[in-house]
């Protein structure tokens, strides 16, 4: 029996180390990926987000009403001046300090305007939370991922959003709607206006000036069509 039992050591130690990492590898799948969780982030998203589409679906705001609680709702949520140096990527030192005030002005009119008309396609529709996690090792950005549900039966429409901490809150450095990182898109645009304009800063203050009209009027249309079509 000794010796029977000496010859199963062998098999009853290997046993208990698949086991052991049998167990360890499920806690490595199921907790850590809840832990990563962040509430306070997922909250911050759901209220901004949800703020949002309630803003430009309500039909009781003028134009000019609406786009102002948009603006207060959205510049005091954003890191525009952390979005206007990474859209500017190595010309970020080409401004002179007039130019930069002039820029930053415009940047966050630009995305007021960028931001409503993306969103404005998502009016009256349901928005949900569905994860987030920690990008990096830095313990100071986040992305929440989310998507927009449409009651007619469409296929929801993904949205993450990356953010920065901000002391006890966050700020929003970009997001992504349908695959595009908005702040990324922009910057690859305002690069390319700088360098094909031989470094003239003041190219790219024109440029983003006419798509912010441009922004303008795509906004107005889609907003007047959607109260069309619901009177």
């Amino acid at each position: 029996m000794i010796r029977i039992f000496l010859r199963q050591l062998p098999f009853i130690k290997n046993a208990a180390i698949i086991a052991l990492s049998l167990v360890v590898g499920a806690l490595a799948l199921t907790g850590p990926a809840n832990a990563q969780r962040n509430e306070a982030a997922e909250s911050f998203v759901n209220k901004l987000a949800s703020e949002a589409i309630e803003i430009l679906g309500r039909e009781s705001l003028s134009p000019v009403d609406r786009e102002a609680a948009f603006r207060m709702l959205f510049v005091g949520n954003m890191d525009v001046p952390r979005i206007g140096a990474f859209a500017l990527g190595q010309y970020v030192r080409t401004p002179t300090s007039e130019q930069k005030v002039e820029y930053l002005r415009l940047v966050e009119d630009f995305i007021v305007k960028v931001y409503a008309t993306r969103l404005s396609d998502y009016t009256n529709q349901v928005f949900n939370i569905l994860s987030s996690q920690p990008k990096g090792n830095r313990g100071t950005e986040i992305i929440v991922t989310s998507q927009i549900e449409f009651k007619t039966g469409r296929a929801p429409v993904p949205v993450e959003w990356w953010l920065l901490r901000d002391g006890d809150s966050f700020k929003v450095f970009d997001v992504k709607v349908v695959g595009i990182w908005m702040a990324q898109e922009q910057r690859s645009s305002f690069i390319s206006v700088i360098r094909n304009n031989n470094g003239d800063f003041n190219a790219l203050l024109t440029h983003i000036e006419e798509r912010i009209g441009e922004k303008a009027d795509e906004i107005n249309s889609k907003l007047t069509d959607a109260e069309t079509a619901g009177g």
